[in-house]
């Protein structure tokens, strides 16, 4: 039992680095924690170069990002995190020209560890509720459905 909180313990602990290091918009620092065929189950994003690349897509939108851990949880190689992202929305994104907005986006991640380095993850982020934040979506019709 001790040797499985002590894993945990390491694991919760390269996941809160890698946070850290996004915070920061330190990519180079967070592409040295994830494994060479670090594979994101989310993205086309593979490797340490696709952390970069990510790096580089979010933060040319938001380049003043800041993510806040808000739970952490840890389960054998697995680790669970839920984040919250604040940002301004300063370059475009998904094709929407920067508005100048400020954002604020949750995300639920687990990750895979593999020899004290991120191997793995599957993320969940609200990209509904930021691209409406961003007024991506024309305000619906208050005529009911189905009326002539």
């Amino acid at each position: 039992m001790r040797e499985e909180a002590i894993m945990n313990s390491e694991n919760t602990d390269i996941v809160r680095r890698f946070y850290e290091a996004w915070s920061r918009q330190d990519v180079e620092t967070a592409a040295g924690l994830v494994t060479e065929d670090f594979v994101d189950n989310s993205s086309s994003s593979r490797g340490r170069d696709g952390v970069r690349e990510e790096g580089a897509f979010w933060f040319t939108a938001f380049p003043d990002a800041e993510v806040s851990i808000e739970e952490l949880l840890a389960d054998g190689d697995k680790v669970t995190v839920r984040v919250h992202a604040t940002a301004t929305h300063l370059g475009e994104f998904l094709g929407i020209p920067a508005t100048g907005r400020r954002v604020d986006m949750d995300e639920i991640d687990i990750f895979r560890v593999e020899g004290g380095l991120l191997a793995e993850s599957w993320a969940v982020p609200d990209i509904f509720g930021l691209m409406n934040q961003l007024g991506a979506f024309e305000p619906a019709s208050e005529e009911p459905v189905g009326s002539a």
